[in-house]
């Protein structure tokens, strides 16, 4: 038989577990894993045999109830001994205006990810953070290191600037007469050895090294503004978009052009870089191009694949993982698009050779019949564009919301979206969490994969303008937002 001190402690933890339940009642709670109420079925989504994850999110919440009550650790290793040991990832922290341990983790049918520093759900130390001045001129883009301990901002006043992240202080201007760019500065990139290529209205590529203030030129080859570039994973191709209508290679060991992707008729806005080697490119026609850039260093300029992908500007590319049972029958990365007309499109590209349009969601998109507007409604660009850790796609848009699209369920979206006030500028996928950035200066933290709907944690007044700018240390402790009223905020 068992020892009667493990006996006695089952009794105890049984005594609890009845006292949870009962606490439960009280409060409100569903006392039985069953009681949930259904929605109506107006309500229901589509596939209304999907609400059945309601009964069963209830049942498994009142199971870690249990399980919790027996003390067994519940961090989903193989030691089911009873711990007094806390990781700092799930320690409540107590903060002026809330009681310790309020917040997700303690709430029925939420989730906290103990892979994240528990601050992203209960707000910064500090809600009014540290305030870096760097300019009187707009903050562009952004770039962290390597490392993550350090942000190169660039600017219209035609300089950049890097910030330690941890300690929310300017470490280096990057500007001057003999050096640098001459026009706004509209792109830039980290190389996996610490330095980075920023590039500008002035058609200049700039690759700056990890310290000191000065910069060496790739070759000019393009005869406009640069609007985008990106960097191979080896740190050994830049490859650069430009009003010139062109895209092109270069190699960052002789600093020259390796060639010249040609085939858009207008300005290129957007580039992604898959991690299979696949390269779209989208310009102001609403058209997106893919190369495999892989062929770009023996000199063939020919798209592999052509779309027309929205009307107006293509405003947003990203690729992003396949999940569930395409990740094991197919693998590789699906593209994701949105442009002017607030439509979202994802592209699998190992569909016919030249990609499909495998789902066409209007996430951005407003009905005369929700707003009142003439002409059936109106739209609101697609801003910008990321994904969770666990695989869900989340986008901004002009309209001022957040659509969230679901692989698993053929991209439908989840929830009916979140306002966020404002257009959204910048997108950060920090694990579950989501961090956007509006026109407005707010930075909103929403809670993505940890809950049934998408929802807003809190808020932060970070900027006096549009944040342009979103970036986090690489221990995930610490925030950064920068945008057009010339300063970076750091939280931590």
């Amino acid at each position: 038989p068992p020892p009667r001190g493990m006996v006695d402690d089952k009794k105890a933890a049984l005594a609890r577990l009845k006292a949870s339940r009962q606490s439960r009642r009280a409060e409100g709670g569903a006392p039985e894993w069953n009681a949930t109420p259904e929605p109506p079925a107006a309500a229901r989504p589509k596939h209304s045999a999907a609400t059945s994850h309601r009964a069963n999110d209830a049942y498994m919440a009142l199971m870690e109830d249990g399980v919790r009550a027996m003390g067994i650790s519940d961090r989903g290793d193989d030691d089911q001994s009873p711990s007094n040991d806390q990781s700092p990832s799930t320690t409540t922290t107590s903060h002026p205006g809330k009681l310790p341990g309020d917040g997700p983790a303690y709430s029925p049918g939420e989730l906290v990810d103990p892979a994240i520093p528990r601050g992203w759900y209960d707000g910064p130390n500090d809600a009014a953070g540290v305030r870096v001045a760097l300019t009187d001129q707009p903050i562009c883009v952004g770039s962290v290191n390597p490392k993550g301990t350090h942000l190169v901002v660039g600017s219209t006043d035609h300089a950049l600037y890097e910030v330690q992240l941890n300690t929310g202080t300017k470490t280096r201007t990057l500007h001057g007469n003999a050096y640098g760019h001459g026009e706004w500065v509209t792109c830039v990139r980290h190389l996996p050895d610490g330095r980075f290529v920023s590039g500008g209205m002035d058609g200049k590529l700039c690759v700056w090294s990890e310290i000191g203030g000065r910069c060496v030129e790739l070759g000019r080859g393009h005869s406009g503004s640069v609007a985008k570039v990106e960097v191979s994973r080896d740190g050994t191709t830049v490859v650069s978009a430009g009003y010139d209508k062109t895209v092109r290679c270069w190699s960052t060991k002789t600093r020259r052009e390796t060639a010249s992707l040609e085939g858009h008729r207008a300005p290129v806005l957007e580039l992604a870089w898959s991690s299979d080697g696949g390269l779209a490119s989208g310009d102001r026609d609403g058209r997106m191009l893919l190369w495999d850039a892989r062929l770009g260093q023996s000199g063939k300029k020919d798209a592999v694949g052509k779309r027309k992908v929205c009307e107006g500007h293509v405003t947003a590319l990203a690729w992003t993982r396949r999940v569930g049972y395409e990740a094991v029958m197919r693998g590789g990365d699906v593209l994701v698009s949105g442009g002017q007309d607030g439509v979202v499109k994802v592209w699998d590209f190992r569909i016919a050779g030249k990609g499909a349009c495998v789902a066409a969601v209007e996430a951005h998109r407003r009905s005369s019949k929700n707003d009142g507007a003439k002409n059936g409604g109106g739209a609101g660009a697609v801003g910008d564009v990321c994904q969770t850790r666990g695989g869900r796609i989340v986008t901004g848009g002009a309209d001022g919301r957040l659509a969230v699209l679901d692989p698993r369920m053929g991209y439908e979206r989840v929830g009916a979206g979140i306002a966020t006030g404002d257009f959204v500028y910048s997108l950060l996928s920090v694990g579950p969490i989501v961090a956007c950035g509006t026109g407005s200066g707010a930075a909103h933290a929403v809670d993505v994969d940890g809950r049934d709907e998408p929802t807003v944690l809190y808020a932060l007044g970070a900027n006096k303008a549009a944040v342009r700018v979103l970036a986090t240390s690489g221990d995930g402790r610490h925030l950064a937002c920068a945008g057009d009223d010339g300063s970076v905020m750091c939280y931590a």
